[in-house]
């Protein structure tokens, strides 16, 4: 597992908040949920890279992802 959070590498410290992918034309955004309630899920968003704005997609989405509940 060398690489992940968690497994003692120094240099990787807290837990995912996010995960970007950048393909050709699109973002794909996947937030890790965190609360108890929802530990193991995520939401997952594609984005039209040549559109959006990625700064404004994670802020809104870190929102949605705090009102979830399960």
């Amino acid at each position: 597992m060398d690489g992940v959070a968690g497994n003692g590498d120094p240099y990787l410290t807290g837990a995912i908040d996010d995960i970007l992918i950048t393909l050709e034309d699109q973002y794909h955004l996947i937030n890790v949920l965190s609360e108890e309630s929802t530990q193991g899920l995520f939401i997952y968003l594609v984005l039209n890279k040549n559109t959006a704005n990625l700064a404004l997609a994670r802020h809104r989405l870190s929102n949605v992802a705090k009102k979830v509940s399960v």
